[in-house]
């Protein structure tokens, strides 16, 4: 009779433990605040995150979160699978979740009411040259997209995020004289000056 109950016992422990243990590897795996990596979704490892995965490892997340009494502020409002599907393949690649994840981020500084100079830029700021395509010494409001665009692209393929995505100038607020095209004397005076 000890010998079951110090069994049972035994497997008490071993169960807890497990479950600890648990725990541990899916906080370690999933982060609690932030964007989770494009590995972390392709649980099948074929190079796609299906919807099927996408909504698994978010459902995981907020299990995780629950156990550990975090607050799940906004959950409703998390992006659809569809949201970051932006070819509707039903599928996902990197570049989509990266973007997806950068447009979220945009979204939630807006939402959380930074101001333009909230955040210190890091990395190399673009130069005019980067956003005149056509070397014409003017950009336009296309080149403007584009070159957003590429580099947008260029940072989630780098596995890098744009946190101040936000809080880019709109075209119109950089084309001082409304004329359609950005010179670069525009583009200098709305540029941040490097902190010294």
């Amino acid at each position: 009779m000890k010998n079951i109950v110090k069994a049972i016992k035994l497997s008490f422990v071993v169960a807890g433990s497990l479950s600890i243990l648990g725990s541990a590897l899916i906080a370690k795996d999933l982060p609690n605040r932030g964007p989770i990596e494009f590995s972390s979704y392709d649980t099948n490892k074929d190079g796609f995150v299906s919807e099927q995965e996408f909504n698994d490892l978010r459902a995981k997340r907020m299990e995780q979160k629950a156990e550990a009494a975090m607050p799940m502020k906004n959950a409703g409002n998390a992006p659809s699978f569809a949201m970051f599907d932006t070819n509707k393949d039903g599928k996902l690649t990197e570049v989509e979740l990266l973007k997806g994840q950068n447009k979220q981020m945009q979204n939630n500084q807006k939402n959380m009411g930074m101001s333009p100079n909230g955040m210190k830029p890091k990395g190399k700021m673009p130069a005019f040259e980067d956003f005149d395509l056509n070397k014409d010494g003017m950009i336009s409001l296309k080149e403007m997209e584009e070159s957003r665009e590429k580099r947008m692209e260029q940072n989630a393929l780098d596995g890098k995020m744009m946190k101040n995505i936000a809080n880019q100038p709109a075209f119109s607020d950089i084309d001082l004289n409304n004329d359609g095209n950005i010179s670069k004397e525009e583009f200098l005076a709305h540029k941040p000056k490097p902190r010294q």
